[in-house]
């Protein structure tokens, strides 16, 4: 019996229990423990089955209110509360969940596709026409092979283990990289891997289409890192641009279709501020230019580069010319 029939069926009796159970009745009635195992080793399968339950959300607390520790479920951190959807709602799951299962670029498909047909079914939903929606990939750069690496990656984070790549930088350099994966975000379409860096003895963030060769370090059930508490992947969901040493801080201004997703494209970085009843004002900390002067062009039209003067030419003479050549 493989390592996956065997945590399926302790998960089994641990959710069919009547009450919590001792490590003796798990090595006992779970199939897929070795009979005549010493405690030792039941004990160092058991913790790291526990492990793989934990990260597919399925919490084993420990009992002490008997002289016997035993076992159970944590169902408080384990359950999520019931989700009410309306017809409508479940209708917009559905097309969004289309969407994303015919992206190349998104990496869990496997993962999305039954929970998306378990969700619907349980809102009483047809299947209509949202299994029709075509999606165009989100990301830009070979994007099967991004899902793949984020796939890849996410498993890495997930049991902390090392994984090493080679690097090309935005500004074209390469480099072979070892690094403790703590955390994925998506921007744009695009996946980011935030790590940190030994050999800078910092915190990173490289982008998953710019990763070559990528290896994760073997032994999958032994940790290589603890990642520190603490930790939120979110504060470091910066725009494509921000990334590096701050050189200048920019002021954009926002009218048109470009103020009415203001929010959206602020991406909770810098100042936002509205500008009348129909335009908003936007400062923020710039590292690299010409990544910025592409942002604006891309998220266009409505935004223009107020400040700072060399930046705002430099965007105007970017646009000029691509007016000469394309017409």
């Amino acid at each position: 019996m493989d390592a996956t029939e065997r945590i399926v069926n302790l998960a089994l009796y641990l959710a069919s229990a009547r009450g919590p159970v001792s490590a003796a009745e798990i090595a006992a009635h779970v199939g897929g423990y070795p009979s005549g195992q010493s405690a030792e080793a039941f004990g160092r399968m058991f913790e790291r089955d526990k492990e793989d339950l934990r990260s597919a959300g399925l919490v084993v607390a420990l009992d002490r209110t008997t002289e016997v520790e035993r076992y159970r479920f944590d169902e408080s951190a384990t359950f999520a509360e019931t989700v009410a959807l309306t017809r409508v709602e479940a209708v917009e799951l559905r097309m969004a969940a289309a969407a994303m299962l015919a992206d190349s670029s998104f990496p869990f498909t496997d993962d999305l596709r039954p929970a998306i047909a378990k969700i619907v079914a349980a809102a009483h939903t047809p299947a209509g026409r949202a299994d029709a929606v075509i999606a165009s990939p989100s990301a830009d750069e070979a994007p099967e092979s991004q899902g793949a690496a984020v796939a890849e990656l996410t498993g890495a984070v997930t049991a902390r283990k090392r994984v090493g790549f080679g690097y090309t930088g935005a500004q074209g350099g390469d480099s072979d990289r070892e690094v403790e994966p703590w955390g994925l975000f998506a921007r744009d379409g695009r996946w980011y891997l935030v790590a940190f860096d030994p050999a800078s003895d910092d915190v990173r963030v490289f982008a998953v289409a710019r990763i070559s060769g990528l290896s994760v370090a073997p032994r999958p059930k032994t940790p290589d890192f603890d990642s520190p508490s603490g930790f939120d992947v979110a504060n470091y969901m910066l725009m494509p641009f921000q990334y590096g040493p701050v050189v200048v801080e920019a002021t954009m201004r926002f009218t048109g279709p470009a103020a009415r997703r203001a929010q959206a494209l602020a991406g909770n970085q810098g100042l936002l501020k509205p500008e009348g009843d129909a335009a908003f004002v936007w400062t923020v900390p710039v590292a690299n230019e010409h990544l910025l002067a592409s942002w604006v062009v891309a998220h266009g039209p409505g935004i223009e580069v107020v400040a700072p003067a060399n930046l705002a030419d430099r965007v105007r003479s970017g646009l000029a010319e691509v007016i000469r050549l394309h017409g």
